[in-house]
């Protein structure tokens, strides 16, 4: 074997825990698609209907819910990474292909992480604790099974634009920095304060935040361009900017119990330690802000089992700060003398002891398994196999809960919500097939009197013919 390549030889020991990591996550994300127990059932169903109308027919467009604008900046954000997901969803459409892509994505920056640390803790056994904090990170698996919420794809990026920009690596931080832009619009101030974590004195930090300044205005003067003409739904970060602004001092919107419950799990079990390196935490800290001022109940959850998706730059910022921490420790250790050594081996001993400990109690919690190969859920939602036995072509309305199930449609409703935004005054004439909860009596009234004929049913569901 050439010096060569038995010198790169060791990236196969990332490779091998991100797929480890990937099959533990995706198995019990299948479960909740297919078991339709996601965060938001809705919520992933209108990605999916945007992806494979994408996909199939060029277009941005969803009939699944209420409001929204047919464009890709639907919901007002600006993700660059949308067509590209997009194509990769065309290639098998499926919610399950769907969250592997967001989990897959996530899983690869075990790269970073143990590029990192080998540079900044030890190029021999450093890798192992990179690897160590970012995978065996409780939180990094709950964002990952947040069904699919491109903002969760800047983890890695963010994390390997920050490897890059203390290594002094130009091209490989424009490329990851890019890739953290592309992930939303709320990004790109982010990538600019990357410049600051570059080792040195502030006259050699100076080039790097010239350099991450003109990713990040590049990017930003684009998407400012392309979405030149769009008009019809608010930008969710520009809105809460605009209120924050006329409203000084801001509001804060959580309290103490979300602290115990939800924020300190982010510095748990030794990541506390990220705040040794205030200039790499630092960008965060913006996410944060715009987290602890969001309305309570806007989408912007302090439960675990809720929407935290918006806490994901936090992690991947995080993360690299724990690991430059553990790294400045190690250096720092250089004047204890003989005690060094069984100091760091005490130090790591308790970092892997205190990390497995409180990774086994989330591995419960979460109910994850650990897998190297993909596994089919022994457990399906029977309403999928109702709805695969009708017509593609079929326009077909069922209730929020139930959307995912007829996501890959050109013309697929929820009769609680979109049906009478998209097709106004049509009602039940709209649709070959209704979905129809058992316990909507109302609408199952509508349906009886308008001679729907039942075809097919769950325990929970009736789905009726209404052509």
């Amino acid at each position: 074997m050439k010096p060569a390549v038995r010198a790169k030889i060791h990236w196969l020991i990332p490779l091998l825990a991100a797929w480890l990591w990937f099959c533990t996550v995706a198995n019990r994300s299948a479960e909740h698609v297919l078991g339709l127990d996601n965060v938001e059932n809705y919520g992933l169903a209108v990605f999916c209907q945007l992806f494979w109308m994408w996909s199939e027919f060029g277009e941005w467009a969803q009939t699944i819910h209420f409001g929204y604008v047919d464009s890709w900046m639907w919901s007002g954000h600006r993700v660059g990474w949308l067509p590209f997901v997009g194509w990769l969803y065309g290639l098998d459409p499926d919610p399950v292909w769907l969250t592997r892509i967001q989990i897959g994505i996530v899983s690869l920056g075990a790269l970073p992480a143990w590029g990192m640390a080998r540079d900044e803790i030890n190029s021999r056994w450093g890798g192992y604790i990179g690897l160590l904090l970012y995978l065996g990170f409780p939180p990094l698996a709950v964002l990952a099974l947040q069904d699919y919420q491109d903002l969760v794809l800047c983890i890695p990026f963010l994390l390997g634009a920050i490897w890059q920009c203390r290594a002094g690596r130009t091209l490989g931080f424009a490329l990851f920095g890019l890739a953290a832009c592309m992930c939303r619009e709320e990004i790109v101030p982010m990538v600019f304060l990357i410049g600051l974590v570059h080792p040195g004195s502030w006259r050699q930090r100076i080039p790097w935040l010239v350099r991450a300044g003109l990713i990040a205005g590049v990017y930003a003067a684009l998407i400012t361009w392309l979405g030149r003409d769009f008009s019809g739904y608010d930008n969710p970060m520009m809105s809460h900017s605009g209120d924050m602004v006329l409203q000084w001092p801001p509001v804060w919107t959580r309290t103490i119990q979300d602290w115990e419950n939800f924020y300190s799990g982010f510095v748990r079990p030794v990541h506390f330690l990220a705040f040794l390196s205030p200039l790499t935490i630092l960008p965060g800290f913006g996410a944060l802000f715009f987290h602890l001022t969001a309305p309570a109940h806007g989408g912007v959850d302090t439960s675990w089992t809720g929407h935290i998706h918006h806490m994901a730059p936090i992690v991947g910022f995080v993360i690299a700060a724990t690991i430059e921490s553990i790294g400045r420790i190690v250096r720092w250790s250089g004047g204890l003398g003989r005690v060094r050594t069984p100091a760091l081996l005490v130090g790591g001993a308790a970092c892997v002891v205190t990390t497995f400990m409180l990774a086994s109690f989330w591995a419960n919690y979460l109910d994850l398994k650990a897998a190297w190969k993909l596994e089919h859920p022994s457990e399906v939602a029977p309403e999928w196999a109702i709805i695969e036995a009708l017509p593609p072509d079929a326009a077909i309305a069922t209730d929020s809960k139930m959307s995912l199930v007829i996501a890959n449609r050109k013309n697929a409703y929820t009769y609680d919500e979109s049906l009478a935004d998209k097709r106004p005054s049509e009602g039940l004439s709209a649709l070959d097939f209704i979905l129809v909860r058992k316990l909507d009596r109302s609408w199952v009234q509508l349906i009886q009197d308008a001679d729907g004929k039942p075809v097919a049913e769950t325990e929970r569901y009736e789905l009726y013919d209404v052509r």
